[in-house]
């Protein structure tokens, strides 16, 4: 009534309203109608958008602030610190994004970690899910005043999709479709268009069979006389494009091909693929397949079984929209597959500058993305990622490594008594409990909770029992040890003497073998027989100095102590040191003039800084950070002053 109020206001407009015929007059109120609507629409997208975007804002700030008043450092380096000059003022890191932010890149890490726990406890996952959102859900239509659709009510979107992805897991999980459920895990996420999706991970106590793949999942089009509504779905959610010779215009096209490797190759039987997907049956017209005809630029096409999307027929036509059903048992797959559910939203395209690179929150901001639909999701704080059962994070330290939570008014009571870690508490519990010292560090969430106010391990009180022991009971919660890159080396020999041995009580305990305390974790793993035996490359290197220069093998040995991490490089060196000093040898014997000049220390010096130089270029680690006797830099002054003096005397005067 208001825009047909404005259409006739004042003298100008009725004079142009009585100039019209009735066609126009119409198209001119439907032009105005839907300028007005698409108004007020981006209105509300850009009112959405904003409020969420101040919150996240609000919240970032939070932490950016924070880092000064609530700082990160190992124990270790506090004490240090504190005892050094008594300064708390330069204690702290860079500024953070911890992973205890949703979203964060360090919280999406996390959870492709946690899934790739779950394939270490009950293998490969047996079906990936990608449920969409679909817009014309009668639960939502019905929620829209007249001439609204979807797109002006995010929030009914949003609920509708929540409640259809509880209904769908519950489809799954209780009501056993595919058989009883061990595990899963899903992550939402949101389209280009704004329809929010959710990537499932299913893990069946009963695997599925290769000779069983046709029973869940069909990539064929459904008999529209044996079941016509499953068919209609079928062919209003589950066509791909057409894209490619049929319409090169398609999203999914690139450089010419479509990215999602559409129309597929017909096929009688299910294969499994080179890549670990199968190659679901999609049989030809010829074979007693299907065809349909849809629609693409007003004109009919014919579509058979090779632009169709895989799918399950149950959940299709129970939940009525688009729903990938794919098979995903392959151990060359499901790598990707738990990285790419725990991806994150999509990101801008964006260059970060050299101020920029240590402020991981700055980073964040300016690559974020956000559309309506995710803005409304997260408004109502609805969950972006589900899964059962439980991931139990460990943490590992070395001894007085621990990470403390300080201000500048505590650090130095923080540096006197540190808080308990889960590893501490596990030594701990393994000291007064005599069944905590039967299990390993990654066994205990499974028996124990972690109670954070009082940062201890209390048995759990619900659960299996377990024969044998009084007021022990078990659960599926997973326990998943924080990795360590081998780089930083006695971290990572402690984590693995973590992973091997059952109920230790100290750090001292772990490096004690046969009675005996090792000097360090390293050679605790060595005496224990956990770490590979070199023989590889010491054939390696057996191999160069028959047929390579000198300063090949020298190359040789600097790539396998910075990338290969051998268990004992320090015999390595020993037992092929005089192969890389030949060169050396032979250039001081020519600038001496002395041919009977011998090999020395001085020598094997300037092989290792040599070495030293090129570990640096290949991995920024000096070679006692890589298990060697580090070079002594002084003497190789001296030595070349010495050979500089040498080389100033008058050999002709010398030998008269």
């Amino acid at each position: 009534m208001l825009l047909k109020q404005n259409l006739f206001t004042g003298s100008e407009t009725n004079k142009k309203v009585s100039s019209m015929n009735y066609y126009s007059y119409r198209l001119m109120i439907r032009e105005n109608a839907d300028n007005h609507i698409l108004k007020c629409r981006r209105l509300y997208h850009k009112y959405v958008d904003d409020m969420y975007v101040k919150i996240e804002t609000e919240r970032l700030t939070f932490i950016r602030l924070n880092q000064t008043k609530l700082r990160s450092e190992e124990y270790i380096h506090l004490r240090d610190a504190i005892n050094t000059d008594g300064n708390a003022q330069n204690v702290g890191r860079m500024t953070i994004l911890p992973a205890t932010y949703i979203g964060s890149p360090r919280h999406m890490h996390e959870y492709a970690q946690d899934a790739m726990s779950y394939v270490r406890h009950y293998g490969t996952a047996d079906l990936f899910i990608t449920f969409t959102c679909n817009p014309q859900w009668i639960e939502i239509k019905q929620e829209l005043l007249p001439g609204k659709s979807s797109i002006d009510r995010h929030d009914i979107t949003a609920r509708v999709f929540r409640q259809k992805l509880k209904s769908l897991m519950n489809f799954i999980v209780k009501h056993n479709v595919f058989g009883e459920t061990r595990c899963w895990m899903y992550s939402v996420e949101w389209q280009k268009r704004g329809l929010p999706h959710a990537h499932i991970l299913i893990w069946l106590v009963e695997k599925i069979r290769p000779n069983e793949v046709d029973a869940v999942i069909s990539a064929e089009i459904p008999n529209v006389q044996v079941d016509p509504g499953l068919h209609e779905v079928v062919i209003k959610n589950m066509i791909h494009g057409p894209c490619g010779t049929l319409n090169q215009n398609s999203p999914c096209m690139m450089d010419g091909k479509c990215s999602k490797r559409y129309p597929r190759t017909l096929i009688s039987e299910t294969i499994t693929g080179n890549d670990g997907y199968p190659l679901y049956r999609r049989r030809s017209t010829a074979d007693n397949g299907k065809s349909t005809i849809v629609k693409l630029n007003q004109q009919d096409i014919e579509i058979d079984n090779r632009w169709i999307v895989p799918y399950s027929p149950i959940l299709s036509k129970t939940f009525k929209a688009h729903i990938n059903v794919e098979s995903c048992h392959s151990v060359k797959s499901i790598k990707y597959i738990c990285k790419y559910v725990s991806k994150g939203s999509d990101m801008a395209v964006i260059e970060i500058g050299a101020e920029n690179s240590n402020d991981e929150v700055t980073q964040y901001q300016m690559g974020r993305y956000v559309s309506s639909n995710e803005a409304v999701w997260r408004i109502f704080s609805f969950p972006i990622h589900e899964r059962h059962p439980s991931v139990v994070h460990l943490a590992v330290h070395l001894e007085n490594g621990q990470r403390v939570y300080s201000t500048a008014q505590n650090a130095v009571q923080r540096a006197a008594q540190p808080p308990s870690t889960i590893l501490t508490s596990f030594f701990e519990t393994c000291q007064n409990d005599d069944f905590a010292q039967t299990l390993l560090y990654s066994e205990m969430p499974k028996y124990y909770t972690w109670n954070q106010s009082s940062r201890r391990f209390i048995r759990r009180k619900q659960g299996k029992p377990v024969p044998g022991y009084t007021d022990v009971y078990s659960t599926d919660a997973i326990g998943r040890i924080y990795s360590v890159h081998p780089s930083n080396d006695e971290c990572f020999y402690l984590r693995l003497l973590l992973v091997n041995v059952r109920g230790p009580t100290s750090f001292q305990q772990l490096r004690t073998v046969d009675g005996e305390l090792c000097g360090s974790y390293r050679e605790a793993c060595q005496r224990l027989q956990l770490l590979e035996n070199d023989a590889h490359w010491d054939q390696t290197l057996n191999d160069a100095v028959i047929s390579s220069h000198t300063h090949q093998i020298r190359t040789l040995f600097s790539i396998i102590i910075s990338t290969c991490f051998p268990s004992n490089p320090i015999d390595l060196w020993m037992k092929y040191k005089d192969y890389m000093c030949d060169d050396i040898l032979y250039q001081i014997r020519n600038r001496m003039g002395n041919p009977n000049i011998q090999i020395s220390e001085e020598i094997y010096n300037e092989a290792l800084i040599s070495i030293e130089d090129m570990c640096l270029i290949m991995s920024n680690k000096l070679l006692i950070q890589l298990g060697l006797t580090a070079p002594n830099r002084p003497m190789h002054d001296a030595f070349n002053q010495e050979l500089h003096r040498e080389r100033l005397y008058d050999l002709n005067a010398l030998k008269e």
